[in-house]
């Protein structure tokens, strides 16, 4: 039940764990929550209304830049570690993992807008799709600090983490690594944590976990770099599964309270950190069901939902409209977009996501053997886990 450490610094990787445990649940209950929170202006009462933490969805995006930091130390530390691994090749498979989606993404976007038009139907927010944003939107500039990222909100995650990526190589091999105590990674965690909220508050006066798009580098980079304090913490501790399930639990129940008490962002920034370290440490003895399918189908999820709420509440909720005579009907009609967000993404993730990655899995990243070698039984390799956004 110690925190001691788990070996030297060199150690390659995380202890490799099941997966379909509590953290790919979360994954996905994380995703909804940014789809609720995107969602809820256009509820019968905004759920901002019903309770102050309603407005704070853009901490579920938060927990995605911290686990993304966290993910990939699990999923490339080694690698990367001993070399085999260049930057240039991990940072294409970073880019050929996002960049797709994105497109694909915002190419519906522009065809439903430019159709939706040319019938007269037209986005509830005017201006929100400017055509002459696009530019910026396809080449992800967001972490340049242009484009408004009003066309689909969540790729600015993706703009602002494939520059977090171009360093995760170097600072691994030498920074991380070259900690051998989890009291040392945590200190630097919270380092990295304290000093980027102090600096937020006294040159922009504004929480650094919410910033808005024009400062999205700012925001994603340091929560990027405590994800791979919280792995390099996993990997140093030897966790007992109990000390790791209270850790997860206890910090769980820190969030719950602060949320309704509407305490400060840093303690549920805190607490999410606390609940990575117990999901992240905790051995999975049985996988939770649909865990891991609903963790894959996450980064789906969390790009696609912009899709879905202009089909719902653009076309569809206006056609319900005149028959939605109750209160309870008007919620069964907005409570049917959160449910359409979840089966759009289910069917894009099985049907264009996952059968486009493999086939660039296939193309550019499988080693054909040469000529005339001796073929070797391979154990077979498990799909890497996808990024957060």
């Amino acid at each position: 039940m110690s925190l001691s450490s788990a070996g030297p610094p060199g150690s390659p990787d995380l202890v490799a764990r099941a997966r379909g445990g509590a953290l790919d649940a979360l994954r996905f209950a994380a995703a909804l929550f940014v789809v609720v929170f995107h969602f809820g202006d256009e509820a019968p009462v905004a759920l901002r209304g019903l309770h102050g933490f309603m407005e704070r969805g853009y901490l579920a995006t938060d927990f995605f830049l911290i686990l993304s930091g966290f993910v990939l130390a699990k999923a490339y530390g080694a690698s990367v570690a001993s070399g085999r691994l260049g930057l240039g090749r991990f940072w294409f498979k970073r880019l050929a993992r996002c960049y797709p989606t994105h497109l694909i993404t915002l190419g519906i976007l522009v065809v439903m807008v430019v159709l939706g038009g040319a019938l007269g139907f037209h986005a509830a927010n005017e201006g929100r799709f400017d055509l002459a944003d696009l530019p910026a939107q396809v080449f992800l500039l967001h972490a340049f600090g242009l484009g408004g990222g009003e066309w689909n909100i969540p790729a600015w995650t993706i703009s602002a983490l494939l520059l977090c990526y171009l360093t995760f190589p170097t600072l691994w091999r030498r920074l991380f690594l070259r900690i051998s105590s989890p009291w040392l990674a945590a200190l630097l965690g919270l380092g990295v944590l304290f000093g980027a909220e102090v600096l937020s508050l006294l040159l922009l006066g504004q929480d650094q976990f919410s910033l808005g798009f024009q400062w999205c580098l700012f925001r994603a980079a340091p929560l990027f770099l405590v994800g791979l304090s919280i792995a390099r913490i996993v990997q140093t501790a030897r966790f007992g599964g109990g000390v790791a399930r209270v850790i997860g639990l206890g910090s769980a129940a820190v969030l719950l309270v602060n949320a309704v008490l509407l305490g400060t962002d840093l303690i549920n920034i805190l607490a999410i950190c606390g609940i990575i370290v117990g999901c992240g440490a905790a051995p999975v003895t049985r996988s939770l069901p649909g865990a891991e399918w609903a963790a894959r189908m996450s980064f789906s999820l969390f790009m696609t939902h912009t899709i879905a709420g202009a089909l719902w509440f653009d076309l569809i909720a206006r056609l319900a409209a005149p028959v939605a005579h109750s209160d309870l009907a008007m919620w069964g009609v907005w409570s049917g977009a959160v449910v359409f967000a979840v089966l759009l993404a289910g069917t894009y993730h099985q049907w264009i996501d996952d059968p486009i990655q493999r086939a660039i899995q296939a193309r550019f990243f499988t080693r054909r053997p040469s000529p005339g070698a001796v073929m070797t039984p391979r154990p077979v390799r498990r799909p890497e886990p996808a990024p957060s956004a």
